[in-house]
């Protein structure tokens, strides 16, 4: 798959998975007895989806062969934070006297998704050598 298709079906599915963590936040932290504001349930789901298109879709700069991993990690994390700011501030998602805590603790998820892929990726790049040079030895007998 080229990188162009790999990004058209990672944004549709960043998309919805954006919409469906729009609905769960949506219907986690509206009190109970609130009265619907459908257009802002919209533009929220929006907000949502476009974070979702651009975070999940935005992670194929990771494909780009030519980049460096900082590279990439830091056109990625820039994006959707700036992404984040803008759609949060659109929607008033966070008081303006908390958007440090927000920065930080956009930061500190973020840092610890990447983590959790980068030692995915490194066992199994481990496990894949590993197995190349049984494949090795074998042959060689």
């Amino acid at each position: 798959m080229d990188i162009r298709n790999k990004f058209m079906f990672r944004a549709l599915l960043g998309f919805t998975l954006g919409i469906l963590v729009g609905l769960t936040t949506y219907i986690l932290f509206t009190p109970a007895g609130t009265v619907i504001d459908k257009p802002y349930m919209a533009l929220h789901f929006i907000g949502s989806a476009i974070m979702g298109l651009v975070g999940y879709g935005g992670a194929t700069v990771y494909d780009v062969e030519e980049w460096s991993l900082g590279r990439a990690t830091f056109s990625h994390y820039i994006v959707t934070f700036i992404t984040m700011l803008v759609i949060s501030e659109l929607l008033g998602w966070f008081p303006h006297d908390i958007l440090f805590i927000v920065f930080v603790m956009f930061t500190a998820t973020y840092a610890l998704i990447w983590l959790t892929e980068y030692l995915i990726w490194k066992k199994q790049i481990k496990d894949m050598n590993r197995d190349l040079e049984t494949m090795r030895g074998n042959d060689q007998e």
